[in-house]
Order: C-alpha cells, then sequence, then structure tokens
C-alpha cells in the first residue's frame, strides 16, 4: 500500500509540473497540413506501426527527433545553425514518414505525396517563424528515458544495486580475461571488399570544407563521402566458428510474423551518426553484425535465445581520422569502448553510474585495418588490434541498417523489424525475470537504435548525444 501510494504521488507531482506550450500560430492552409500531419501519425498508431528509432510530437509535427538533434538546441543562435538543423530534423521525419507508410496495412486513406508538400510547407514556414524558435528553446523535445522509474521503485532499486554491483565486476573480469586468451584457431575472417583509394590528406579536405561552412562545426558529408568513408574504415571481424550461430547474416522475413537471419550470405549493416565530445561535433561510423541465436551453454542459460548481434561504433575526430571505438550488443548489454587516440584519458569512474569497460588500442604506422576478433557463442569482442587486411577475408555485402526499419514479408507487405516500442520480442532473454528492477525493459531483448540503455547501475543510453564526456577527460 505504501508502494502505491508513492508511485500515485510521484504522478501527481508530474502531471502537475507540466506546463501545456503555447500552440504555434499557423494560418488556415497551414493549420490544415498540421492536421494532416497529426492524422496520418493517427492512423500509423491504430495499426500499430509507428516507428521508435526517432521521437515524433504533434507539438512539431513535420520534424523528428533524435536525443542528438536535441541536444544541439541550445546552440542555434545563427541563422544559418538554424537552417542546417532544421533540414536536418525535416529529412530524419521525412524518411520515418516514408518507413512508416511503407508499413501500413491499408494505405487507401493516405496520399503520401500530399504529406510530404504539407510537411515541406510547414518546415518551410518553421525557419522564419521567431515564435517556434522562441519554443523550440523554451520547450525542447523530451526524448522518452529507456529507464522505468517504477520499476526501480517497486523493485527496490536501492537495494537491489548494491546485491548487484559484485555481480557486474565479476562479468567485466571475465570479458577483460578474453583479451588474455588467444583467439580459437577456428575462425572466419570477414571484412568489407574494394576499399576506396583514399588518402588521409583528401579526409581531412572533405571535414575542413564542410565544417568551414557550418557555425555548428558539424560534419555534413555527403552521402558518396559517407559510402566511402564507411568502405574505407570499414573493420575486419574475425570471429570464432563453431556454429552457424557464429556467421553474420542476412535479416529477413521467413513468414509474415517470423524474422529470422538466413546466413548464406554475410551482410554488414551499416549507418551513420553524430555525437558531441566537449564542445566538439563528431561523425561517427556504424557497423553491425547480426547472429541467428546466441548459443547456449547448457540446458538452462538465461543469456541464450534467438537472435543476437553486435554493434560497432567508429567515432572520427575532427580531421576525419580513427578517435574513438565503442560497441555494444543489440540488446544494450556489455558496453566497451577503445581509445585510439593517444591524447584520450580515461575519467575517474563515479560509483552513481556502471563504467563500460575500457581500453587503449595503440596502431603500428603501418597498420591500416582495424581488426575485431569476437568469441563463438556469446559473440563477445575478444581482441581489437590494427594490422594488415587479410587478402582472403570473406566478403561481407554491406546494407543500410534503415532497411531493417522496413523489411518486406512473403505477403508482400512490408513490416519493421522492431515493435512499436523499438523492441525484436522473439529475442526476449529469461534475465528479464531477475534484472527488471534495474529499471531496464526487458533486459537481454534485442532492440533498435535509439532504444539502447547500457548501464544497470545509473542510467544511460548508447546514443546520448555527450555520452563521451563522462568517459574521458578533456584532451
Amino acid at each position: 500500500m505504501r508502494i502505491l501510494v508513492l508511485l500515485f504521488t510521484c504522478f501527481a507531482i508530474l502531471s502537475c509540473s507540466s506546463t501545456p506550450r503555447p500552440a504555434i500560430n499557423y494560418s488556415a492552409t497551414q493549420q490544415s497540413c498540421v492536421h494532416k500531419l497529426i492524422q496520418f501519425k493517427q492512423t500509423v498508431k491504430t495499426q500499430g506501426v509507428q516507428d521508435a528509432q526517432l521521437f515524433w510530437t504533434p507539438d512539431y509535427p513535420s520534424l523528428a527527433f533524435d536525443r542528438f538533434s536535441v541536444a544541439l538546441i541550445p546552440q542555434l543562435t545563427s541563422a544559418q545553425s538554424k537552417t542546417q538543423w532544421l533540414n536536418h530534423v525535416a529529412q530524419q521525419a521525412e524518411i520515418q514518414r516514408g518507413i512508416e507508410y511503407n508499413n501500413l496495412l491499408n494505405k487507401q486513406a493516405i496520399n503520401i505525396e500530399s504529406q510530404e508538400r504539407c510537411a515541406k510547407q510547414l518546415t518551410t514556414t518553421l525557419a522564419t517563424n521567431d515564435q517556434f524558435w522562441s519554443q523550440l528553446q523554451q520547450y525542447p523535445p523530451i526524448i522518452t528515458s529507456n529507464y522505468q522509474n517504477w520499476q526501480r521503485i517497486i523493485g527496490i532499486y536501492p537495494v537491489s544495486r548494491l546485491f548487484a554491483i559484485p555481480s557486474i565486476y565479476t562479468e567485466k573480469k571475465r570479458i577483460l580475461s578474453g583479451f588474455i586468451e588467444a583467439v580459437d584457431n577456428d575462425t572466419i575472417a570477414y571484412a568489407m571488399s574494394d576499399k576506396p583509394r583514399l588518402t588521409q590528406q583528401e579526409i581531412q579536405s572533405w571535414f575542413a570544407q564542410t565544417t568551414a561552412r557550418a557555425d555548428l562545426h558539424w560534419p555534413l558529408l555527403t552521402e558518396d563521402q559517407l559510402t566511402q568513408l564507411l568502405a574505407f574504415y570499414a573493420p575486419e571481424f574475425i570471429v570464432e566458428s563453431a556454429s552457424l550461430d557464429d556467421k553474420p547474416g542476412l535479416v529477413t522475413y521467413v513468414s509474415d510474423d517470423q524474422a529470422a537471419v538466413n546466413t548464406n550470405e554475410p551482410i554488414v549493416y551499416i549507418d551513420h551518426s553524430f555525437t558531441l565530445f566537449h564542445g566538439r561535433t563528431l561523425l561517427q561510423l556504424n557497423y553491425s553484425l547480426w547472429f541467428a541465436n546466441r548459443t547456449a551453454k547448457s540446458s538452462f542459460d538465461p543469456y541464450a535465445g534467438k537472435f543476437d548481434g553486435v554493434l560497432f561504433r567508429l567515432t572520427l575526430d575532427e580531421q576525419g581520422k580513427p578517435y574513438i571505438l565503442d560497441s555494444i550488443h543489440h540488446c544494450g548489454c556489455y558496453h566497451m569502448v577503445f581509445a585510439l587516440n593517444e591524447e584520450l584519458q580515461f575519467a575517474p569512474t563515479n560509483a552513481k553510474i556502471e563504467s563500460p569497460t575500457s581500453l587503449h588500442i595503440y596502431r603500428q604506422r603501418s597498420a591500416d585495418t582495424l581488426k575485431i576478433s569476437l568469441s563463438s557463442g556469446e559473440h563477445m569482442i575478444k581482441d581489437v588490434h590494427w594490422a594488415d587486411k587479410d587478402v582472403f577475408a570473406r566478403r561481407l555485402t554491406p546494407l543500410n541498417y534503415q532497411t531493417l526499419r522496413s523489411l518486406p514479408t512473403p505477403n508482400g507487405q512490408n513490416k519493421s523489424l522492431f515493435d512499436q516500442n523499438g523492441m525484436l520480442l522473439i529475442s526476449e532473454r529469461l534475465e528479464r525475470f531477475y534484472l527488471w528492477p534495474f529499471g531496464v525493459a526487458s533486459p537481454g531483448t534485442t532492440r533498435q537504435i535509439g532504444q539502447h540503455a547500457v548501464t544497470f547501475i545509473g542510467e544511460r543510453h548508447f546514443d546520448d548525444a555527450n555520452i563521451f564526456d563522462t568517459l574521458f577527460l578533456n584532451p
């Protein structure tokens, strides 16, 4: 009863403290567009196909946000910075609308061309609307946390964390011990082929040119430049291979409701993102491998189950050189951070929040390829080092990560790999039954970009815009 009273009080305080935002003054034509875009989202929600990768709010119906774009709002002080930011969040919304439209089961009532005309009209209006920019600064979008406070309250989190801390440190020691053990001989190397003939001078000139045009020093490269960079810096993955569970493959729907990984074709899913690092805006290259299963170690293994995978994120410095590598499993677990530059120093650990496993990786001048070794079964990182490219590596075909948001099904429809909460429920793990007091929804379940909580002690999201500010000292 006391717990219920506490919960009710918390919710009442939150409800009373929320202040309604003033409505933006639109013309009658623009109001019609606002209504049309909101109606579209209502249809999407009714049919259960809303995309969870980006945050959408009816306050700004032609835009969509992530944690990075929201973090930039206080820096939007010039006309140039506002234009670049508005174009970015409008483009994100356009991509999201297209994905949700493709995934609708019934499209008869939707004219997507009309939706896009309305969105462009509204966005153009917002560019010169002082009320919009003022409201945006006062009431920025609030990205929903991936931590559930009610779980922590009911689970008596302050007590639960005391019992969990020893186990967490024991697991970290086990992971680090993998770096001491030799990688098995039975391995398969995978790599993207056809590395572009780029030089560091060319890459540096790309970054210098694009940041010179931006007040935010935001490296907004062209699609062609991004494609070349993703191929140029693509790591080589060396996977211990004991079964088909260790072969990275193509995510596909084998029936209208059943997704699986086809291991006949090695695939790496690629994408890019941005982060803020002690006042600098840096580009990140993302690579993810998908496996059919995490292999069970015993008849009762709470971490085993369908689907497994690892996301690798390579952050480049302002000159476009490899700076930081970090990685998580697709559940958000096992956050590991590797400093690739000697100037980087890890920040002291904080007892209030769980620290990732962290290491320095030093590069030999002649080495041109970042090599990452994964263990069999549980696909843990066992080694990271620089070396020459393996000419006998199996070819990894690159696919855009965004394709996972709208995959074809056998019945001719399109469907996201993830549900409306960004979860892949077929990948649920038994660990969720005893890790729920830490506030993470369904621990161990594979989830979509933007939905990764990466600690059990404290709170941290993989896509937090300033995640590295807390992990590294200011160089």
